[in-house]
């Protein structure tokens, strides 16, 4: 699928999936007890996403949680990739 080809990460893929697909959150150990990867490869890409501006992080107590990005430019780009990736397309 184009979304793993131009995606080489498959924990970017997955990251994008679950974060402009729904208007989700997640926290790191959630997130990589999802995907069944180490907090380390979950912890590496989540921090690449938002130097990119295309996740924000807030604090929660000890807890720093990650959303989507909705005032990124390509916002709407990435969640239709996204939505075309899930069949959620008509």
């Amino acid at each position: 699928p184009l979304l793993d080809s131009l995606v080489t990460s498959k924990t970017r893929v997955k990251l994008l999936l679950k974060f402009f697909a729904h208007n989700n959150s997640g926290y790191l150990r959630a997130l990589a007890k999802e995907f069944e990867e180490s907090t380390n490869s979950v912890r590496v890409e989540l921090n690449r996403l938002t130097e990119a501006g295309l996740l924000l992080s807030d604090d929660e107590g000890k807890t720093k949680v990650y959303r989507a990005n909705h005032r990124h430019p390509f916002f709407t780009e990435i969640r239709n990739m996204v939505s075309k990736f899930l069949g959620l397309d008509d």
